[in-house]
């Protein structure tokens, strides 16, 4: 009798115990679920200065172990975030200015709220500006800290914490007073170079490097402290760079920024000097044909004008009229440069015709021949006289 008893006391008490539960789990489950997920963007190097490069991942590491450590906050994976931003070609900073995409990217990526800022050395402190935007509200909160210790970072993300919880955490300690400023941590970083000139020396800040392959295998410059460097490509004296208008030349070479802990790409042209004066002296070029026995006729109108290498434009037009009238060519031809003009009427009876003419300072370059007793063809040159080939060794 008692057994029976307890049994059904034990039943008594259960099936409350039962009842209760079923009620509170989805509470239970509502309050597991309160965890906030938060997406850190990155920050931005106000100052443009590459030597403070490296307070960014200095800054996030710290901000984000400590949001680690606060209940009901959840980080969002880095390679999620990464992700999300190659598939909708999205750049990573500023995307707080546009409210919409923001809250389409935190949807996608499972986030309550999103973070991104900038910061700024000021002389002896660094000042953070952050911005935090929650997703279903598309409401941004600013948030700012100054100082040059860890413990500035520490109190950025106490105010994280009470803006997305609404409850005040101490992140901040005695082990938190050593200074993010010292410039000791800098991470080297890299160049990339590419050149399509074979066998050319490679000087970083005028100390030599190496040589260039050629074509598209790169030379890596490596462990180069983050700063401003100088790249140069001595090629020999027959190859290089020239600089128009004033017709100067020189090596290859290039100022970068190099920034810490970064790889950067640099790309490098460098042709021969004489193929190089080749096509800037020729302003013009053209070639004809009038078939015999065909009514054909060639207008030809063109603007040749160029800067000269005191940086003036010189006006160079030319125009060109010619027929076959009895199978013969009815030639007239005008030729306009600077202030001086010139015009010629060729004789039709002669099969042959070469002549080099100077129009202030363009040559001319004008041919007529007969050829095959089928066509007669007209080939017409333009060059400025200011340059030449060869006179890199002058």
């Amino acid at each position: 009798m008692r057994n029976r008893l307890n049994g059904y006391r034990s039943r008594r008490i259960l099936i409350p115990l039962l009842l209760l539960t079923a009620m509170f789990s989805p509470l239970i489950e509502s309050l597991e679920a309160r965890e906030t997920h938060v997406a850190v963007l990155g920050l931005e190097n106000l100052n443009r200065d590459p030597r403070y490069d490296y307070l960014e991942g200095m800054i996030l590491g710290v901000l984000m172990y400590d949001l680690t450590r606060v209940d009901d906050i959840v980080l969002v994976e880095r390679a999620r975030l990464d992700r999300i931003f190659e598939e909708q070609e999205l750049k990573l900073s500023g995307l707080l200015n546009n409210v919409d995409t923001a809250k389409q990217v935190g949807q996608m990526a499972g986030a309550d709220a999103l973070i991104e800022g900038s910061y700024a050395f000021l002389g002896g402190d660094m000042m953070i500006n952050l911005s935090l935007m929650t997703v279903d509200e598309g409401k941004t909160i600013p948030l700012s800290v100054r100082g040059q210790t860890e413990n500035t970072v520490h109190n950025l993300a106490e105010q994280i914490v009470e803006a997305l919880l609404g409850r005040s955490v101490i992140l901040a300690g005695e082990e938190g007073e050593r200074s993010l400023l010292s410039l000791s941590d800098e991470e080297p970083g890299s160049i990339e170079f590419y050149c399509n000139f074979i066998q050319g020396e490679i000087y970083v800040d005028d100390e030599f490097y190496g040589y260039t392959p050629g074509g598209t295998t790169p030379t890596i410059l490596e462990d180069l402290s983050p700063g401003e460097h100088t790249v140069r490509v001595e090629a020999g004296n027959d190859f290089g760079v020239i600089d128009w208008p004033e017709v100067v030349f020189h090596d290859w070479e290039e100022r970068v920024v190099v920034k810490a802990g970064r790889k950067s790409i640099l790309r490098a042209s460098i042709f021969h000097f004489n193929d190089q004066l080749y096509s800037a002296k020729k302003l013009y070029g053209g070639r004809w044909r009038l078939e015999s026995g065909a009514e054909e006729e060639i207008s030809v109108e063109e603007d040749a004008s160029y800067t000269d290498r005191s940086g003036r434009t010189v006006p160079v037009t030319l125009m060109l009229n010619a027929e076959l009238k009895e199978n013969r060519p009815i030639v007239h031809l005008e030729v306009t440069a600077g202030r001086t003009s010139r015009s010629w009427d060729f004789d039709p009876s002669e099969e042959t015709i070469e002549m080099e003419e100077m129009i202030g300072p363009v040559e001319l370059d004008f041919e007529q021949h007969w050829y095959s007793n089928r066509y007669w063809q007209i080939e017409i040159r333009l060059d400025r006289s200011d340059i030449n080939q060869g006179m890199h060794r002058e």
